[in-house]
C-alpha cells in the first residue's frame, strides 16, 4: 500500500538494473493485490536504442497488471537529450508532487 516513487534506468536490450531484477521476479511470481498502490514512473536511457528506457515500461506494466494506479505520465529521461538527467526529473517530481 501507499505510494511508490519507481526510477530505473535500461540497461543492455532493455534490461531491467540487476538489483531490481529480483523485486519485480517476486510481483511476477507472487501477483499481489497493488491496488492500494498509487505510483509515479521514471525512465533513464537512450533513444540511440530500440529498447529507450525498456526497463521502466516492464516496471509500469508489471505494476498496472497488478491493479496499481500511476499518478501522472510517465517521465523518459533520453540521455542524448539532456546533460544533467536530474533537470528534467526535479521539474517533474515537482509536478508530480501536486497531483498527489
Amino acid at each position: 500500500t501507499g505510494r511508490w516513487l519507481v526510477v530505473s534506468s535500461t540497461h543492455g536490450a532493455g534490461e531491467l538494473p540487476d538489483n531490481l531484477q529480483p523485486l519485480l521476479e517476486q510481483i511476477a511470481e507472487q501477483q499481489p493485490d497493488l491496488s492500494e498502490v498509487q505510483f509515479g514512473a521514471v525512465g533513464l536511457g537512450s533513444s540511440e536504442y530500440d529498447t529507450f528506457c525498456g526497463a521502466i515500461k516492464q516496471i509500469d506494466d508489471l505494476l498496472i497488471a497488478r491493479g496499481a494506479k500511476r499518478i501522472g505520465d510517465r517521465l523518459e529521461i533520453d540521455v542524448t537529450e539532456h546533460e544533467i538527467p536530474e533537470d528534467p526529473a526535479e521539474e517533474w517530481v515537482k509536478n508530480w508532487i501536486n497531483l498527489l
